[in-house]
C-alpha cells in the first residue's frame, strides 16, 4: 500500500524538511511512502522549499497562488495517487514505524467498498474531542467527499466539520493506541510565528461556516 503525506507549508522551509526527514527516518520502510509538498507562489521562503526539497526523490513540489491552507491541502489531494491521504504540518511528530501501525489499523477495521477515516490521538487534546486535527482517509473517502478539507473553509473549524461529517456516516475509525504529536504553540512547542496568526484569523468565519454546516446537518 502507498500512504500519500499531504503536506501544506508556508514560512518554514527549515521545520517543513526537518519534519519531512524525521517521519521518512521513522517509517519501517515496508510501505511506499508519497510526500507531496504544497506551497504558496507568493511565498518568500518559495526559493528555499525548492532548494531543500528539490532532491527527495519522494516529494513532489506543487506551487501554487493559494489564499489559504485549506487550498494548498485540496491541491495536493488531487496530485496524490496513494491509498490513504494523511494529512501532514510542520508541527507533527510521528512515533516510529507509523506507516506499519496506519496500516495494520486500516487493514483490520476497514470494510471493503466503504469510505475510511482513521482518528489518532494528537497528544494534544482529549481523544473524545470532536476534531481531526490529523486526518488520515482513504481513496473511497476522498472520493466520496470531493476533497479533502471542505473547500468553502479558510483553516478554522476545518477540521470539526470533517469530523462531524465522517461521524454522521460512520466512516471514522478509532485509533487512540496511535499518537501524532501535536507540538503546537499553544503548549509552548513552537513558536507563534506568521504562519499561526494568519491562520488564526479565519476564527470568526470559519465559525460562522460551522455553524451553518451545523443547521444544515453536515451534508455531502
Amino acid at each position: 500500500m502507498t500512504i500519500t503525506l499531504i503536506h501544506p507549508s508556508r514560512g518554514r522551509h527549515n521545520k517543513a524538511y526537518d519534519t519531512f526527514t524525521t517521519w521518512l527516518h521513522r517509517s519501517s520502510g515496508l510501505h511506499k511512502i508519497e510526500h507531496i509538498l504544497s506551497v504558496d507562489s507568493d511565498d518568500t521562503q518559495l526559493n528555499w522549499y525548492v532548494a531543500l526539497f528539490a532532491s527527495s526523490p519522494r516529494t513532489t513540489i506543487l506551487i501554487s497562488p493559494n489564499e489559504n491552507v485549506v487550498q494548498a491541502t485540496n491541491i495536493a489531494a488531487k496530485e496524490s495517487t496513494g491509498d490513504l491521504l494523511m494529512y501532514m504540518s510542520d508541527d507533527f511528530m510521528c512515533p516510529y514505524n507509523w506507516d506499519r501501525s496506519l496500516i495494520e489499523v486500516y487493514e483490520k477495521n476497514r470494510e471493503y467498498g466503504y469510505p475510511c477515516l482513521i482518528k489518532v490521538d494528537d497528544g494534544l487534546q482529549k481523544f473524545d474531542v470532536p476534531v481531526l486535527t490529523i486526518p488520515i482517509m482513504d481513496r473511497c473517502l476522498y472520493e466520496a467527499l470531493g476533497y479533502f478539507w471542505r473547500p468553502e473553509y479558510a483553516s478554522m473549524f476545518v477540521d470539526e466539520d470533517l469530523f462531524q461529517t465522517c461521524k454522521k456516516h460512520n466512516w471514522i475509525v478509532n485509533a487512540p493506541e496511535l499518537v501524532f504529536e501535536h507540538q503546537h504553540c499553544s503548549v509552548g512547542k513552537a513558536v507563534r510565528d506568521e504562519t499561526y496568526i494568519r491562520s488564526e484569523a479565519n476564527w470568526d468565519s470559519g465559525k460562522a461556516i460551522y455553524e451553518r454546516r451545523k443547521a444544515e446537518g453536515f451534508p455531502l
